[in-house]
């Protein structure tokens, strides 16, 4: 019996079978986890920026051609900013949940690798929302994609939570309000469907306006204390 416990837990520690990365220790795959988020988040950002692209003219000396050509990328600036808010968001929750952990499990680290996935094509729903920003399909593709991602935060919750990788146990009420909190953006992008059909800039505003608003309702009905 001495044997076999000794046996399972030198399986247990070995790099080769386990299945978690504790925070402290010898252990690298919390901090390669990590390293590898912030790279994607960072390449995503660049990738958009990099879509803005440079103002083209045909005449490099006409100073109102090239004004015109500035102005004429006001909207894939305007996508910039707005895809840029929501990847800041994105990456700040990231890493206040990372703080919280105390350790990394495999299925924790396959629902990340999905996240970042997710992130990393980010570029490509702005890129579509930079140029046809009058379009309400783009208010819609841009809008269901990041309502995916912000799903995907509450799986990577969900996740931590069923495999114990909190150091203190949460209660219900945080758990709820966690869960209602994170999905809710949901409504403003839903709203926002509709509305660009309407008038596509109220959509965009809508994104921000019923975020705040349904985060403020949030902590006012859902109250909870973090363990």
């Amino acid at each position: 019996d001495d044997s076999a416990q000794m046996a399972s837990e030198a399986d247990a520690e070995s790099p080769w079978t386990t299945n978690f990365y504790p925070r402290e220790g010898d252990s690298l795959g919390f901090d390669r986890l990590l390293f590898f988020s912030d790279a994607v988040f960072a390449i995503a950002l660049t990738l958009i920026a990099v879509e803005i692209g440079i103002p083209e003219i045909d005449d490099p000396d006409s100073v109102a051609d090239l004004w015109a050509a500035i102005s004429a990328k006001g909207p894939a600036v305007l996508a910039y900013v707005v895809t840029f808010t929501w990847v800041a968001i994105y990456w700040r929750a990231n890493h206040r949940f990372a703080t919280t952990l105390r350790g990394v499990s495999g299925r924790f680290i396959a629902a990340t690798l999905v996240f970042l996935g997710l992130i990393a094509l980010l570029p490509l729903p702005a890129a579509v929302l930079g140029e046809y920003h009058d379009n309400p399909a783009a208010i819609t593709l841009f809008a269901l994609y990041v309502s995916v991602i912000t799903t995907m935060e509450v799986v990577m919750f969900e996740v931590a939570d069923r495999d114990d990788l909190f150091p203190r146990p949460i209660t219900y009420a945080f758990r709820k309000q966690s869960i209602i909190g994170g999905l809710s953006p949901l409504p403003g992008f839903f709203l926002s469907i509709p509305l660009a059909f309407v008038s596509p800039t109220m959509a965009i505003i809508c994104w921000f306006v019923m975020s705040a608003v349904m985060g403020w309702a949030v902590s006012m009905w859902v109250p909870a204390k973090a363990p």
